[in-house]
């Protein structure tokens, strides 16, 4: 679709989750792409609790959605635009909510027939005892950017964990599967390509995705083709299944031949460090056009 260069966007970024910083970055490198790409009538947004206010005010034809985290990649200011009848990139509703709880979305890859670690629910509360023996993964189900993951070892770190658990609150907890992160894009309903991770700590943290220089990116690593048409197929089933538009990444760690499947992110990150961007590029997509891609998307649902 050929788009009209003066059409009015509103970029959203920032938000009230706990990755507004990350978010914040992603929205500068969409608002100043898609200006120095020739669009004339680009808003940055950065979206607060009068969110509707603004964009009634600007009166958009396409929201760029470049939040992260709470109210911007659960299902909730998509819900919003919705109400509005704005059109916005990538996932709708039920896809967002349900890519962004962990407990729910293994159900559904599990029914899909998609490798997941043993893995199953605890409360947090005072006293609990270890859910596995070490090592074992405890993760907050509906936090991204790897906020709220606890890598447990030994019981230190489980005493460490435990500590930082809200009591009451509801997690993740899954057996520890040792290999190598994998990470598949699927776009427009297509898988775009991979990329492995090499983290410079010892886990994919926060740190290591946003601020640091020395972790590792492999696009199109070096991986058997059994396991990479297993894990692209993993990645394009759970990507439908759900209902996902634009794109979408998917997380796996690989083993040899075996794998198992993390998660799905609806709303992947956009930043200079990130690797949906890094896949688009080595397949010959601009960050630009990558935009106009799910831009184009969307309008045509109208």
């Amino acid at each position: 679709m050929q788009l009209d260069k003066s059409m009015k966007i509103a970029v959203l970024a920032g938000g009230m989750s706990d990755e507004r910083e990350v978010s914040l970055v992603t929205g500068q490198m969409l608002y100043k792409t898609l200006c120095e790409g020739g669009y004339t009538n680009v808003k940055f947004i950065d979206v607060g609790f009068n969110l509707d206010k603004e964009l009634r005010e600007f009166a958009p034809d396409v929201a760029v959605n470049g939040l992260h985290g709470r109210y911007g990649e659960d299902g909730t200011v998509q819900g919003l635009l919705e109400m509005m009848k704005i059109p916005y990139t990538n996932s709708g509703v039920t896809a967002s909510a349900v890519g962004m709880d962990k407990l729910i979305c293994r159900a559904v890859m599990k029914d899909c027939g998609i490798n997941v670690a043993e893995g199953k629910h605890i409360e947090a509360a005072d006293g609990m005892e270890k859910p596995y023996e070490f090592p074992f993964v405890v993760k907050d189900p509906v936090n991204g950017s790897s906020r709220g993951v606890y890598i447990v070892k030994d019981e230190k770190e489980w005493e460490d964990a435990k500590k930082e658990l809200k009591a009451g609150k509801r997690y993740l907890c899954e057996r520890f599967f040792k290999g190598r992160e994998v990470n598949v894009a699927v776009l427009e309903n297509k898988v775009l390509g991979d990329v492995e991770i090499t983290p410079a700590n010892e886990f994919y943290d926060f740190d290591a995705k946003y601020n640091s220089d020395k972790t590792i990116y492999t696009v199109h690593p070096d991986i058997s083709d059994a396991v990479r048409e297993k894990i692209s197929d993993a990645a394009l089933k759970l990507h439908v299944a759900l209902g996902c538009k634009g794109v979408s990444r998917s997380d796996f760690i690989v083993n040899g031949d075996d794998y198992i499947m993390l998660e799905i992110n609806t709303l992947p990150g956009m930043t200079g460090h990130s690797l949906v961007p890094m896949i688009a590029k080595y397949r010959g997509i601009s960050y630009l056009e990558l935009i106009e891609t799910l831009i184009s998307e969307c309008l045509a649902e109208k």
